[in-house]
């Protein structure tokens, strides 16, 4: 038996989940943990981080000093860069650095359809792509140095298939995806990679609908028919792209799908 298991590559590791408290990134910290990862998991509300340190500590009652977290909002604009900061710091305090970034984190809002888009609210831009930028200006110096760590972020499956209904929304979606590609290159040799999913099962999806479980269940169906494979994913399934992306160590700049097929309908 090797001392060392060859393709056991997350064992070890520190895993910072941004978005972990719910779907996918939930997800990822609980394939992180069956590899034997250790993760921090961050979102915008305190209450939510702390019902998902406990069911992550329930579910892996061995695991349980291997899961923490801190609230970190990363879309209110004259706190971001501090509120990043101090969840960097938080996620380090023991100075073990920080091997892998996820982000999961959604957006702070639906945009309006074109018919009712302002010019305000294009000049507004991203608060997304601002909370990554500066996570990317402050993170190399929390991990560790070397192809080994990574920062994974995350798009939709609009980007190769838009929608006209999304007219508003694709602009920020593909703005993700070019500047990971750029971060790749300026951030090196530390890797940065995109997943991009389609219609996943998560408390998201399932809130569609807003209780009428027609109109819910119309919604399902419409996503379904909307891929090859006939069905909606599942979060722990497209949390294996995560999970590769941050254990394949020659990869960069990419962006994975995992959408059903759904830009082969």
């Amino acid at each position: 038996m090797p001392s060392q298991l060859k393709f056991n590559k997350l064992a070890g590791s520190r895993i910072l989940i941004l978005g972990g408290t719910s779907g996918i990134g939930f997800a990822v910290a609980e394939g992180a943990l069956e590899y034997g990862a250790s993760v921090v998991i961050a979102s915008s509300n305190p209450d939510n981080v702390e019902k998902a340190i406990s069911r992550l500590r329930e579910a892996y009652p061995d695991l349980s000093s291997s899961v923490s977290g801190q609230a970190c909002d990363l879309y209110d604009i004259p706190t971001m860069e501090s509120n990043i900061s101090s969840l960097l710091e938080f996620a380090t305090k023991d100075n073990k650095k920080i091997d892998h970034i996820v982000n999961t984190a959604g957006g702070p809002g639906a945009l309006p359809p074109l018919s009712e888009f302002t010019p305000e609210q294009a000049a507004a831009g991203s608060p997304r792509l601002a909370g990554i930028l500066m996570l990317a200006k402050h993170a190399p110096q929390y991990m560790e140095p070397g192809p080994q760590a990574s920062i994974t972020l995350t798009t939709g499956s609009l980007l190769h298939k838009p929608s006209p209904a999304f007219a508003t929304a694709i602009g920020a979606i593909g703005a993700i995806d070019a500047t990971a590609r750029t971060l790749a290159m300026s951030l090196a040799p530390l890797r940065v990679n995109v997943v991009a999913p389609g219609a996943i099962d998560t408390e998201l999806l399932q809130s569609m609908g807003y209780g009428d479980e027609a109109v819910k269940n119309a919604t399902y169906q419409l996503f379904k028919d909307s891929t090859v494979l006939g069905t909606v994913g599942r979060p722990e399934d497209t949390a294996e792209s995560y999970l590769y992306l941050m254990k394949d160590r020659f990869i960069t700049g990419q962006t994975i799908l995992t959408d059903g097929g759904r830009p082969l309908k």
